[in-house]
């Protein structure tokens, strides 16, 4: 064979083999430990593409991740970034932008093409080469397979730890087998027959159990005239298959057999379709007079993609199982019958005695009738109408009977129910039959595949097919963003592609911001008299009264995911009652399950559901909905703060009463994770409060976010600005002063965590506005809601200040709220308002303070705090007095102090707290001289930062990696990350923002 060519002058990945990176110098080298390999190789699979966090913690742990997984994620990104950058002698840093390791806020991109990853290089020359074979040019589909199996060098992703390694290593085996496979047959469709028997026979001491080996060895040593040799290879491979596994050799093989045994001639000659899945061949022996039936329909001429699918379904019913049933379920306009057809035509050859087919479905989307679709079969099978049987038992009798002894293969589409596809299958055992639908939970089958949208890439290949590969090359990023919109829908991806060639003045864009209208989506998605929704619509007509009422209610809320527990309170149905609900919309493909428990919408058969909300539920239900979702959430958020928060008791004694009796988030940590997990969930639902028009769910969604701050270690708050803006406006409209007062305490914390232009101001001015609505100094006896929201604000006020360099201000924020708490005689929340003062004094050039006396306060206070179990503003003190330590003249006592800050914050999983200790304790390092170690917590700083999505910490992480890079002579990834910080500090700074609107602004409108 010969060896694969380099890309010259480009990086490269090896993962068919031990792990590997070639630099652009050509040198391979090891990258790192197993951990970090094993992190590259998920990356590298991907390239291009997004790697959550969750999906490279899942990879790398089977069942229990521990608690710092994320930590470790992050720390071996971190080390794969200084390998690449040594081995390429490149001063690009981790996050600078020619870093080949990206970082989003939700995970990692490897910013490389595929071509330089050899496993998808070798993806690609496979996928090249099963084209030329269809095509009728085995000859050039043998030699892009010899370039791809050149680039083996051993078992894939050798020696990786953990499950993504172990399933990608299962994946990548079987590809290299069936691409070893498929090259044997090209070479004996070229008539090499000679050529192949040494590669066969090296192939069976690999795979001594593949029939289709030794199918392909019997057929190359009969073309090359040893015909009692390849009767011997036959023994052979019965007698491995007996021994070894105690199952007797496939219908296929014993066909072969029989046909070697007679010196069939026209076994010399090779197959007409260039032998690509049926090279094992078999001799057909016509019936007389029983016509054999050939009524696949075609193949779609755009079928993209589906080839693992593919191969698993041809696996099933060619590797010789008796009675061999595949079953393909997903929603509707997944695509399950081109795929099904993609499949029978590949296997055809399998099934020399015909090939049925029939819809299950009649054009009404009513269930087809089998007694109807028997006597389809029987008049393909030569049964006159003068003797169909009446009944459908005689006819699922004659069917069996007239199926007997032959190898006929039945593809049944669109089926309904098992009970539908019963009296359909036939007894033989050399028969078999691949089915279609939704759902087909009850139905035995030798593989079920679950069909969900096209990958990305083979989404965006569809429409370029459809619409032409011009729109691709012109516009590949809306090409991208129009295939996300469809939900990588194979009928939504041809309806656009489809409205794209018949407009060809249209641009990608045009039509992306069409299709980006949530009221006018389904509408666009048409393929003539086909539409996106009508597929839908016959899903939801099989609906029970109950059932269609709670696919719609469920949908009001956007969220992305939710539970038993929640659905249950959204409906206001008994849990189990819930669970049953939900399980018949995913049997009726309109839900999709996820993680055990969990539940979600795909993002078009969501919309649907919401229009038909519009008109099948009342503005009364609809509100109803809104009104229960976030009151779950309510009783969610303040079990949490009851599981986790010290004020626990004053945070929630001032709520609205809830519906929900109780939700179980766990304590402590669950609770914190709790929290974490239905974020995105709760950040829709308040916003659908917001535009709910009643003052009731307004209220519970303001109580909701008055209570998330308490996690702020742990939470990108600033997600919730949006939802929280919204709020203002209509609390303003329909609620009281407190809700009102309250709203704007919201919307400033929120605000105040914001990853957007003025977003600091925009703060301000809200927690402003909530202290002029309660008053200045509120006392405790008027309740806890007014006196919390105030003295909070202020000490935010005085964060804000400090940002801003108002020092004098931000001072006088901070003494007012020391004052105010000292009124509750609660020495805890006393303290936590003096270390707010101490961080002024600290920060403030001119301190009225002496640096000696503010870390004696500090002191005191921690003994405070550690008394209370309070850690997070034990955290906060200890890193103040380490701040007197360094601005003092004592760096090297400041890292200590930070490094005890640190160790906690990451044992209690506090990433902002986290991101700020690395900061500054990079600054004490550099003061020390300790240079490159500062660049490593700098550089932490910076990814974690990320997490948090906040202006402060992101612009002083990356000045901290600017100035420790500068330090070590890194000066041009140095100057970099000075930008980035000098950016983001004069966007925090900014009065005012051309996005303030998209912030502040209406939330979407769809409940009311």
């Amino acid at each position: 064979m010969s060896q694969v060519p380099e890309v010259d002058g480009a990086v490269r990945i090896r993962l068919l083999g031990p792990v590997r990176y070639v630099s652009a110098r050509g040198e391979a080298s090891r990258p790192g430990a197993p951990g970090p390999q094993a992190v590259l190789a998920a990356l590298a699979l991907s390239a291009g593409k997004l790697v959550t966090f969750d999906e490279l913690v899942d990879g790398l742990y089977a069942d229990d991740p521990p608690a710092s997984a994320r930590r470790v994620v992050v720390n071996f990104v971190h080390r794969l970034r200084t390998h690449l950058e040594r081995e390429d002698g490149a001063e690009a840093g981790g996050e600078g932008r020619d870093s080949a390791i990206a970082t989003t806020a939700d995970g990692y991109v490897l910013r490389l093409p595929a071509e330089q990853v050899d496993a998808l290089r070798f993806g690609r020359l496979t996928a090249q080469a099963r084209r030329h074979g269809e095509a009728g040019d085995p000859a050039a589909a043998a030699a892009r397979l010899e370039e791809a199996l050149a680039m083996w060098q051993g078992p894939a992703l050798a020696g990786l730890p953990g499950p993504f390694a172990q399933d990608w290593r299962r994946t990548l085996g079987e590809q290299r087998a069936s691409a070893l496979e498929l090259r044997l047959d090209m070479l004996l469709a070229c008539g090499r027959h000679a050529e192949a028997v040494p590669d066969i026979v090296r192939a069976l001491k690999t795979y001594p159990y593949r029939e289709r080996l030794h199918g392909a060895l019997m057929l190359a040593l009969y073309r090359s005239g040893r015909g009692a040799e390849a009767l011997s290879a036959y023994d052979r491979a019965r007698r491995v298959l007996a021994d070894d596994l105690g199952i007797d050799t496939g219908p296929a093989l014993r066909e072969l057999h029989a046909a070697v045994l007679a010196g069939d001639q026209s076994l010399l000659l090779p197959p007409a379709d260039g032998g690509g899945e049926a090279a094992a061949g078999t001799a057909r022996q016509d019936i007389p007079g029983m016509p054999e039936p050939a009524q696949l329909p075609p193949v779609p001429s755009d079928f993209t993609g589906r080839h693992e699918q593919v191969a698993a379904l041809v696996t099933a019913l060619t590797a010789g199982r008796p009675h061999a049933v595949a079953v393909v379920t997903g929603m509707g306009g997944v695509g399950k019958t081109a795929l099904a057809l993609r499949a029978a035509h590949a296997v055809a050859g399998s099934y020399p005695d015909g090939q049925l087919y029939a819809s299950l479905r009649a054009p009404d989307g009513a269930p087809g009738e089998p007694a109807g679709i028997l006597a389809g079969f029987l008049a393909a099978l030569g049964v006159p109408g003068e003797r169909m049987p009446v009944s459908l038992a005689d006819r699922a009798a004659l069917f069996r009977t007239l199926l007997s002894r032959r190898a006929v293969l039945v593809v049944l589409d669109n089926a309904t129910t098992a009970a539908q596809v019963e009296p359909l299958l036939p007894g033989a055992a050399r028969c078999a039959v691949l089915v279609t639908a939704r759902a087909l939970a009850a139905m035995p089958a030798t593989v079920t595949v679950p069909l969900k949208g096209l990958g990305a890439d083979d989404a965006v290949e569809l429409i370029g097919r459809i619409a032409g590969l011009r729109r691709i090359e012109e516009e590949p990023e809306a090409v991208a963003a129009l295939a996300a919109s469809c939900g990588f829908l194979p009928l939504a991806l041809r309806a656009v592609g489809a409205r794209l060639a018949a407009r060809p003045a249209w641009s990608v864009a045009a039509l992306l911001e069409r299709v980006s209208d949530q009221a006018r989506l389904l509408r666009e998605l048409r393929v003539g008299d086909t539409t996106v929704e009508a597929v839908f619509e016959m899903s939801f007509a099989q609906l029970s009264a109950p059932h269609a009422r709670a696919f719609m209610a469920l949908s009001i809320p956007h969220c992305t995911e939710f539970g038993v527990q929640a659905a249950a309170a959204v409906l206001g149905l008994p849990e189990q009652d819930a669970e049953c609900t939900l399980e018949a919309l995913v049997d009726a493909a309109l839900l999709e399950a996820g993680a055990p428990g969990r539940y979600h919408f795909h993002d078009l058969v969501g919309a649907y559901a919401r229009e038909k909300a519009r008109t099948g539920l009342s503005a009364s239900e609809r509100r109803e909905v809104v009104r229960n979702a976030v009151d779950f959430l309510c009783a969610g958020v303040v079990a949490a703060v009851m599981a986790s928060q010290p004020l626990a008791g004053p945070l929630t004694a001032d709520l609205h009463p809830r519906r929900t009796a109780r939700v179980d988030v766990g304590s402590g940590r669950d609770a914190m994770l709790w929290i974490r997990r239905v974020l995105p969930e709760l950040t829709a639902v308040v916003e659908q409060a917001a535009v709910s028009g009643d003052a009731e769910s307004v209220a519970l969604a303001v109580d909701v976010l008055v209570l998330v701050p308490c996690f702020e270690e742990v939470l990108p708050l600033g997600q919730l600005a949006r939802a929280a803006g919204a709020l203002v406006p209509a609390a303003l409209a329909l609620c009281g002063e407190s809700v009102i007062g309250t709203a704007y305490y919201a919307a400033g914390t929120a605000l105040k965590k914001h990853l957007s232009p003025g977003s600091l101001h925009r703060s301000r001015e809200h927690l402003l506005k909530a202290v002029e609505i309660f008053g200045e100094a509120p006392r405790p006896a008027d309740g806890p809601r007014p006196f919390l929201a105030v003295l909070f604000a202020l000490a935010m006020l005085a964060q804000i200040d400090v940002q801003l360099e108002d020092f004098a201000s931000a001072r006088s924020h901070a003494q007012r709220s020391v004052a105010l708490a000292a009124a509750t005689g609660d020495q805890s929340l006393v303290a936590r308002r003096r270390t707010v003062l101490l961080q002024v004094e600290v920060e403030d050039p001119g301190r009225h303070t002496d640096l000696a006396a503010i870390g004696a306060q500090c002191r005191e206070l921690a003994g405070v705090f550690t008394r209370g179990e309070d850690v997070k503003w034990l955290i906060r003190v200890i890193m103040t007095e380490a701040d007197s330590l360094l601005y003092g003249g004592d760096p090297a006592a400041a890292a200590r102090l930070y490094r005890q800050a640190l160790e906690r914050a990451r044992a209690t999983d506090h990433v902002r707290n986290e991101t700020e200790c690395r900061f500054r304790l990079a600054r004490a390092l550099l003061a020390t001289g300790e240079a490159e170690a500062a660049v490593g917590h700098a550089r932490e700083a910076v990814a974690v930062a990320r997490l948090t999505q906040e202006h402060q910490l992101m612009a002083g992480s990356q000045q901290a990696l600017g100035e420790s890079l500068r330090a070590v002579g890194r000066t041009a990834e140095a100057d970099g990350h000075l930008r980035r910080a000098e950016d983001l500090y004069r966007e925090m700074r900014q009065t005012g923002a051309a996005d303030g609107d998209a912030v502040t602004g209406d939330a979407v409108t769809v409940t009311a």
